[in-house]
């Protein structure tokens, strides 16, 4: 399906039309059905009066600056969440409503819960192989222009990573640098995006006692979150420099980091790293 037909589809379904309705008086109940799946393009003035029955104007099908409604919003916003917190149990009990609701899916909505099953499969039933399996097989179906990409692009760099596949990891990491500047870091998901991709990569180079890099990378990072005045993973990356610059820095120092990223989730209500921070000072307070 593509961006017209999933348009089409969509505002259909908004308005409770059926596909017999909408066409009635104008097409073939057919036409309407192949303009859906993507495998018919109308004519300007077939799509003037379907238009004016669907209730839109025709840049409705070919402005992206006119978005499709994702029904998938209130899981996104709570995925993203649990997602940080790294809570599959609940993720996937979540997912699992989602797949049951009978509801329209855009084509990004639909790769977006394949997404989250492959990350639930990776992390929560230790099948790595089958979740890059899946998220190499999505990833050859997507536009590599779209913000689905980068997400799947992302984490299948980190599931590389953790299995071993170090030069396809850094194949895919340099492919998200090069896709990532031609983004505009102002809209906020490429933004979130990028700075994610950032920390992976110095998260990995820690993996590889690679500390100094890692530093630097993290450091630059927190620059860039502070020059677009976001926290966003801004307490992980100052965690990060803090458990890297151990061989580097003085315990006073490392500790002003842990201070700076407690005050961070305390005022993002982040409890769960609030709690690993707490303790982590505990201990640095019993050895000082």
């Amino acid at each position: 399906m593509n961006i017209l037909g999933e348009k089409f589809k969509l505002q259909r379904k908004k308005l409770g039309l059926s596909q017999k309705s909408l066409a009635e008086g104008i097409c073939e109940q057919s036409q309407i059905s192949k303009i859906e799946r993507g495998h018919f393009i109308p004519s300007a003035d077939l799509l003037f009066k379907l238009s004016q029955r669907l209730e839109v104007p025709l840049d409705y099908f070919f402005n992206d600056e006119i978005e499709i409604k994702s029904n998938l919003s209130n899981f996104k916003h709570l995925s993203s969440r649990l997602l940080d917190d790294r809570n599959y149990d609940d993720l996937e009990y979540l997912y699992k409503i989602e797949l049951n609701r009978n509801v329209f899916l855009t084509l990004e909505d639909r790769t977006y819960l394949e997404w989250i099953k492959s990350i639930i499969d990776f992390y929560h039933y230790n099948l790595q192989d089958k979740a890059i399996s899946d998220l190499e097989h999505m990833l050859s179906g997507i536009d590599s222009d779209s913000l689905i990409y980068l997400k799947l692009l992302n984490t299948l760099s980190n599931f590389y990573s953790l299995v071993g596949r170090e030069e396809d990891y850094e194949t895919n990491y340099s492919l998200l640098l090069k896709l990532y500047q031609t983004k505009n870091l102002e809209h906020q998901e490429y933004l979130f995006g990028y700075i994610r991709v950032r920390y992976n990569h110095a998260h990995y180079l820690v993996s590889k006692e690679k500390y100094s890099e890692a530093i630097q990378e993290a450091l630059e990072t927190i620059e860039l979150c502070k020059e677009q005045q976001t926290s966003y993973q801004l307490a992980p990356l100052l965690i990060l420099v803090g458990n890297s610059g151990k061989q580097f820095l003085d315990q006073e120092q490392v500790k002003n980091y842990y201070l700076e990223a407690r005050e961070l989730c305390k005022i993002y209500d982040n409890p769960l790293m609030l709690m690993k921070i707490e303790n982590y000072l505990n201990q640095l307070d019993k050895n000082m």
